[in-house]
């Protein structure tokens, strides 16, 4: 029996020393992802689209690493590694808001549905960030146009009554996007009084 043990324990310890050296690879490129998704987002932000969306090209390359990692130790799934997805996703739609172009959705970008769904909950609050700029610059036609994709999106969202364990979070997403969508409502409203 002990033989037996001993056989296996030592059968196993290179397939352990391998999944943690692929864990610890997979750490350091989904930080690199979460990283290279905030540069991404705020360069559109700033209108920087050449630079922006070469970033974003960035961003892919490294999910598709990730994916490979994921695709061979789908138990590594989990942390920050869901979080570089969700950042992934809600880059998607960023660059898409301010850009146009091609959408990639979860299937295209190699994402579980779980952290798209997500990434696009968390990209409400860039349409946000985006319509206070439209409302200092005094262009009241994107604000509103934002502002549309943002309650769309909110009513979309809302439909979504499932147990937490199919989506963990997404139900306080959207309580918080309820608070964010009121508020930007109540922001578009002094503002377009302040243009009369």
């Amino acid at each position: 029996m002990i033989e037996e043990i001993q056989s296996y324990l030592d059968g196993i310890e290179e397939k352990l020393t391998e999944r943690f050296d692929n864990r610890e690879k997979l750490l350091l490129l989904s930080r690199e992802l979460i990283r290279v998704c905030g540069e991404t987002i705020s360069l559109s932000h700033r209108q920087k689209k050449e630079e922006a969306l070469k970033k974003y090209e960035e961003a892919i390359q490294k999910a598709k690493e990730i994916e490979q990692i994921i695709n061979q130790y789908p138990e590594l799934l989990y942390g920050d590694v869901g979080t570089s997805f969700q950042e992934l996703a809600e880059v998607s739609v960023v660059i898409n808001m301010y850009f146009g172009g091609k959408l990639y959705l979860a299937d295209e970008l190699g994402i579980p549905d779980m952290y798209y769904v997500l990434g696009i909950a968390d990209a409400v609050g860039e349409m946000r960030r985006a319509i206070l700029e439209f409302l200092r610059k005094g262009d009241y036609e994107n604000a509103d146009k934002f502002f549309n994709y943002m309650e769309t999106i909110y009513e979309e969202l809302w439909k979504f009554e499932y147990p937490k364990s199919l989506i963990p979070g997404l139900r306080q997403k959207i309580d918080a996007l309820r608070r964010i969508l009121e508020e930007t409502r109540h922001d578009l409203f002094l503002a377009k009084l302040g243009k009369v």
